[in-house]
């Protein structure tokens, strides 16, 4: 009957007073078993991995050849690159802090780790799809060439609209705070 309650509130917890007692920065949740930590932590290990391969890939290939050195190639290198940083940062403290089952660095390397996270994921979210799909889908028969300085404005405001919508809630503007399990930040929605 408990587990139908925790799943009727939205609650990975067993009840509320139970979340109003746990410190996600001083111990693990205890509704969730070590070994799971540690399965999230493998799998955050070979994701973080293989991402970092992959997109180092991308940006290494594309500063080698001349030929994809195009404006249109700027949003792919960009993607690459964000999401490098993504999982080089995240990546790394998820998996540390999954393989101890909470987040031990404390309430303002939360704050940090969420305040530094959120532009790679924004600029990921707003260059890979609302840059390229404005290019695609809004100028699909005209002859739109997009030029280098085109592009890099482009990324320039992805990246400061990034930035500025990731400082309110170190202002007071909402917050950042653990996930439901406790092992990673994000803003507090």
């Amino acid at each position: 009957m408990n587990a139908f309650r925790a799943f009727e509130n939205g609650s990975l917890l067993s009840s509320y007073s139970a979340s109003a007692r746990w410190d996600p920065f001083s111990r693990p949740l205890d509704s969730i078993q070590p070994w799971q930590f540690r399965l999230l932590a493998a799998v955050m290990l070979v994701v973080t991995s293989l991402s970092l391969a992959e997109n180092l890939a991308v940006i290494l290939v594309t500063f080698k050849f001349k030929q994809l050195r195009q404006p249109v190639n700027y949003i792919i290198v960009n993607l690459a690159v964000a999401d490098f940083l993504i999982s080089l940062t995240g990546g790394t403290v998820s998996f540390l802090t999954n393989l101890k089952g909470f987040f031990f660095m404390g309430y303002w390397a939360c704050v940090l780790d969420a305040f530094r996270n959120k532009p790679f994921r924004d600029s990921v979210i707003w260059d890979g799809i609302c840059f390229s799909r404005y290019i695609v889908i809004c100028r699909p028969l005209r002859n739109t060439r997009l030029r280098g300085k085109h592009a890099a404005l482009g990324l320039v405001f992805v990246w400061s609209f990034s930035f500025i919508w990731t400082i309110p809630p170190t202002t007071g503007w909402s917050s950042y705070t653990t996930s439901k399990i406790g092992t990673t930040c994000e803003p507090n929605w």
